[in-house]
């Protein structure tokens, strides 16, 4: 008797998967189609891929061709022509059979060209949108992990109708041309996500800039942030204490909310009562109690902060200090028996102190009430997906070379002299569909800790110069954002372009 071939159950698609857009370019759209698969996770060679039929003889050489390891998963056709929709290669294509019919187009095709906008800046992980007017064009870019790309060029005689639908969509005057406007918009199709607007008038026209927030619950560990295990013990031991101050410090951009949010999100929230004010909010935080700010109204993180001490906290966020009665206010909330978590504007962690002081705030409550600082930037991480070693480009070599502070850290911690530089391979990322052909994808942080000690204190109390401070926190192995960022090339996350742009000696 015949026995009966063996038909191997594939699990079904898992109901995440279609919302994971972030490796859908990773097969061209045309093979999505042809061979009804798409891949929705990776992890280096590994892949995990969705299809009709799993067994397809063409799906096979594909994967022969392009991975190490797959895991398959059965996928209806309805799941296909949902993410062909969703792959970025069809919006160029789409927009441009729009103003192919239609160059200025109606409120119907106008709508839809935003929509289209909006949509693919979400599957691209833009942070924000840029429509900029030029002399005889429109560009829509795109920053991308950090990094603005320019992703589509309209033409000049839709400006007018393209931001007076922005106007209309934020709720803003359509017939004001002349002054700056800001505004808010909710996308139906996106109802967990909300796009901060501005529209300032320029030589060429309005330029329309959106910041995307994404209104859910951003759950990011310490550890995907960048943070070492002996830098998450420091974080864990000093947010179980009762009172102080917190501090994340860097640029605009830099990551310090977010930071803040992961360590709130490691708090055990159920006995205490948590609130932030922030401007804006970027995410919406289970058990905490969240304040936009808003000084129309004369809601500022100070006034803010003098309501919240009445409302008994705990703990408190304040989403930035810009001005002395902030600081004044949230260093004397720590003072009384309150944790406080906040950002200031400062290069590096040493300056953090002076600071404070220089905005007001006595020399005896810093020293006291400061029980951590951080000082951060956020450096592109290497494609995962076409990351690869070699050695490093004679350019790059050259500019490590010239800093002095580079090649100190490199042959103290890691036994690296300039000469084995040259022979030595790093990762880097090749360029695929999946970065855009950039070789990086998601940012990390690299960080550098100031933990005081008595010593310091005293120099505070003193009114010690910043460098006094740094001299004090060396002796207690303090690691520089420069030391976590090389440690992080040595590691393969990171490339030494990323390090050298996002840190300089400090002089």
């Amino acid at each position: 008797m015949k026995r009966a071939s063996k038909v191997k159950n594939y699990p079904p698609l898992p109901k995440e998967a279609k919302e994971n857009t972030e490796y859908l370019a990773s097969m061209p759209r045309d093979l999505v189609k042809e061979l009804q698969a798409f891949v929705f996770d990776m992890d280096g060679n590994t892949a995990k891929i969705a299809a009709v039929d799993p067994s397809n003889s063409g799906l096979k050489k594909y994967i022969a061709d392009n991975f190490n390891e797959v895991h398959l998963y059965k996928a209806e056709k309805k799941d296909i022509e949902y993410m062909l929709k969703k792959h970025p290669a069809d919006f160029v294509d789409e927009i441009e059979k729009i103003l192919t019919r239609d160059e200025n187009p109606t409120n119907g095709n106008l709508a839809e060209i935003v929509d289209m906008i909006i949509s693919y800046s979400f599957i691209r992980r833009a942070s924000d949108i840029h429509i900029e007017p030029r002399r005889n064009d429109i560009a829509v870019r795109f920053r991308v992990d950090g990094t603005l790309r320019e992703v589509l060029t309209l033409p000049k005689s839709m400006l007018q109708s393209l931001v007076a639908r922005f106007k209309i969509m934020a709720n803003l005057k359509i017939d004001e041309h002349r002054r700056p406007q800001d505004g808010r918009l909710e996308p139906e199709e996106f109802p967990e996500t909300s796009l901060r607007i501005s529209i300032v008038p320029t030589l060429f026209g309005e330029k329309i800039a959106l910041r995307i927030l994404n209104d859910t619950s951003k759950s990011m560990s310490l550890q995907e942030l960048g943070f070492s295990e002996e830098e998450r013990d420091i974080l864990v031991e000093n947010i179980r204490k009762p009172h102080g101050l917190i501090v994340t410090s860097g640029p605009t951009g830099s990551g310090k909310t977010t930071t803040l949010y992961s360590i709130l999100q490691q708090m055990e929230k159920d006995d205490l009562n948590v609130s932030t004010l922030e401007d804006p909010i970027e995410y919406t935080l289970p058990g905490v109690n969240q304040i936009q700010i808003n000084p129309r109204i004369d809601l500022t993180f100070a006034s803010g902060l003098r309501s919240l001490l009445r409302q008994d906290p705990d703990i408190m966020m304040v989403g930035e200090i810009r001005d002395s009665e902030t600081a004044f206010m949230a260093a004397n909330a720590a003072m009384t028996g309150h944790l406080v978590l906040t950002t200031i504007h400062t290069n590096d962690a040493a300056s953090v102190f002076s600071r404070f002081m220089e905005m007001k705030v006595e020399d005896f409550v810093v020293a006291s009430t400061v029980n951590l600082v951080i000082a951060q930037r956020l450096v592109r991480r290497i494609c995962r997906n076409c990351s690869t070693k070699t050695k490093l480009d004679p350019v790059v070599l050259d500019k490590i070379k010239e800093r002095s502070d580079i090649l100190e850290v490199l042959n103290k911690n890691h036994g690296f002299s300039a000469k084995a530089l040259k022979e030595k391979k790093f990762s880097h990322g090749k360029g695929c569909d999946v970065c855009l052909s950039s070789g990086y994808e998601g940012r990390v942080g690299i960080f550098e800790f100031i933990v005081p000690n008595k010593k310091i204190r005293d120099l505070i109390l003193s009114q010690g110069s910043t460098d006094d401070v740094r001299a004090a926190a060396d002796e207690l192995g303090f690691r520089t954002m420069l030391t976590d960022g090389i440690a992080k090339v040595i590691e393969g996350e990171t490339t030494f372009e990323e390090v050298m742009r996002t840190t300089k000696p400090i002089n």
